[in-house]
């Protein structure tokens, strides 16, 4: 990604040496000055958007990766006792040997053991009993898609709705264009709306 942007960079000083000597053997040095002021807030506004959307992006790519490989453990499911219960048991460990372990009273494991089922249980808790019989505690949050597709879905539904409040002659002329220019012109008001990363983005 970082080779890319480097590339980019050395592409536009080119870009930029070549316009320049152009206007210096062509035209007066005020319009030289005007070119070269707009090659400059262009190439910013680039490098804004390379610290914005680009970054974000590449950063929900890791995660996605990452979290790729937690659905298949999401698709177990919570054993119906909750897992400190069943993991307990299937050790053959009573709720007092449990407690000695965790340094807590018995009564205490059985209240924890009951909030885990009802979904209240501190995540403390579960990483303190974890560790006192030898197991890792984890937890995460597994999309059932990738969070680039969740991202995209819903500046997907900001486009929808932008296009519906365009005037009746030019949606007639959106619905002229063939089905293919029509998916091009919505994919390019996609990319448009995360690159402007509008606040209200969530709130659509």
């Amino acid at each position: 990604m970082q080779h890319n942007k480097l590339n980019i960079a050395q592409q536009n000083k080119l870009e930029i040496a070549r316009i320049f000597i152009y206007a210096i053997n062509s035209i007066d040095i005020l319009y030289i000055y005007a070119i070269f002021v707009i090659i400059i807030v262009n190439i910013n506004a680039i490098k804004g958007i390379d610290m914005t959307y680009w970054d974000k992006k590449l950063i929900r790519e890791q995660l996605d990766k990452r979290l790729d490989s937690l659905k298949v453990s999401a698709q177990v499911g919570i054993p119906e006792n909750g897992w400190i219960k069943s993991i307990r048991e299937a050790l053959g460990m009573s709720a007092k040997d449990l407690a000695k372990k965790v340094g807590i009273d018995q009564s205490r494991i059985s209240r924890i053991e009951n909030s885990e089922k009802d979904g209240s249980v501190k995540l403390s808790s579960l990483q303190k009993i974890a560790q006192s019989i030898g197991m890792d505690f984890v937890y995460g949050f597994v999309p059932k898609g990738t969070l680039e597709s969740m991202v995209r879905e819903q500046a997907k539904k900001i486009a929808l709705q932008k296009l519906k409040r365009l005037n009746h002659t030019m949606r007639l002329e959106l619905q002229e264009l063939p089905p293919e220019e029509q998916e091009k012109a919505l994919k390019d008001m996609i990319d448009k709306i995360l690159i402007d990363e509008p606040k209200d983005f969530w709130n659509k």
